[in-house]
């Protein structure tokens, strides 16, 4: 008897035979079955022939080419191109993907594609290319908004010059370039007007509620819109003269006689990294109790007691400050005591005000 071998038990059963299970695995492990061949499809003859149905025993029969979207008998290739192009259709419309037949190019004689348009698409562009003319306005805010731009640029320039300089270097900066203060205010007058509030507007309220008498000294005055607006005394000072009645001058050494002035202002005004020169010089032209007004962009103060203390120094003490306002701190000092012009005193100054880079 073979190996494996079951003897019938019947008549006329049929004598099964096991394979031998493979030594090197586990024992139980069966045979894998060769896999079963697809039957390939018969080509249909050329001549038209009806397709052959091929049966097989124990298996399913099945007619090549046959089903719904099988061609027609006797069709040439185009046909089979134009039933293969319904397929593709109807399968995009399956998936939800329909596409927009392209209209032909239509070719001229060089054979590039020669672009039509509808009569109305033509008369509208014959009318924008008519009113051409018109277009005067916009290109006059181009212009306008490109000089805006340099004016700005400018501006943050020169700004960032005087921060960073004393005011001897800042003094010769302007007196080289006799346009560059020009330049400066009218950039300077284009920042204003972007400001929540400008704070000269309070530093002016807060001088026409003091005596009508006192005497104002204007450091760093711009174009001097302290003394037109205040019934006041009023010298105003800055490195160059913007009007006859301001006088050109470093305001760390200015013309004016010593213990002069019962108030002194600085409105955005203390550029530079001298300021101890600043208050030296105001402490030399202020009255015994007179009075420092002060005001600065929030940003340029790092540390506020700082700041007093060193104003202390040069014999300043503090009266009154609002650092509660957004954007603008404000000082009041009150001079206490004489320091000497040629005190030596550690320099200070407050952090620059750095603009982006557009």
């Amino acid at each position: 008897m073979k190996p494996f071998e079951v003897p019938p038990w019947e008549a006329g059963a049929e004598i099964i035979e096991f394979k031998p299970v493979n030594p090197s695995g586990n024992g139980v492990a069966a045979a894998k079955k060769p896999k079963k061949k697809k039957p390939r499809k018969k080509k249909a003859a050329a001549s038209g022939e009806t397709p052959q149905v091929s049966k097989a025993p124990g298996k399913f029969s099945y007619r090549q080419g046959g089903g719904p979207l099988a061609p027609p008998l006797g069709s040439s290739d185009d046909d089979d191109d134009a039933v293969e192009d319904g397929i593709r259709a109807m399968h995009k419309v399956k998936t939800g993907r329909i596409e927009k037949q392209r209209p032909p190019a239509q070719a001229t004689k060089g054979g590039k594609k020669e672009l039509k348009l509808k009569p109305e698409l033509a008369q509208a562009a014959v009318e924008a290319m008519e009113t051409t003319g018109s277009s005067a306005p916009a290109a006059n805010s181009l212009a306008s908004k490109l000089q805006s731009e340099l004016l700005g640029g400018r501006f943050r320039y020169i700004n960032e010059q005087l921060y960073s300089v004393t005011s001897k270097k800042a003094e010769a900066l302007f007196r080289k370039d006799s346009s560059a203060f020009e330049a400066y205010h009218a950039g300077y007058r284009q920042q204003v007007e972007k400001w929540p509030t400008n704070p000269l507007n309070r530093i002016i309220k807060t001088i026409k509620k003091v005596p009508k008498t006192a005497i104002i000294g204007d450091f760093g005055c711009g174009e001097g819109k302290l003394a037109q607006s205040v019934p006041n005394k009023v010298y105003s000072m800055d490195l160059v003269a913007a009007r006859g009645d301001i006088i050109a001058c470093n305001i760390t050494d200015t013309p004016l006689q010593a213990q002069s002035l019962d108030v002194a202002v600085y409105c955005l005004s203390l550029m530079g990294t001298d300021l101890n020169e600043f208050f030296l010089e105001a402490n030399r032209l202020l009255k015994l109790h007179g009075s420092v007004y002060i005001a600065e962009i929030q940003s340029r103060f790092e540390d506020v007691r700082e700041f007093v203390r060193c104003l202390s120094a040069c014999g300043f003490d503090l009266i009154k400050k609002d650092v509660a306002v957004n954007y603008f701190y404000f000082f009041q000092f009150k001079k206490m005591r004489h320091v000497p012009k040629n005190t030596k005193l550690k320099p200070f100054s407050l952090k620059p005000c750095l603009y982006r880079k557009r």
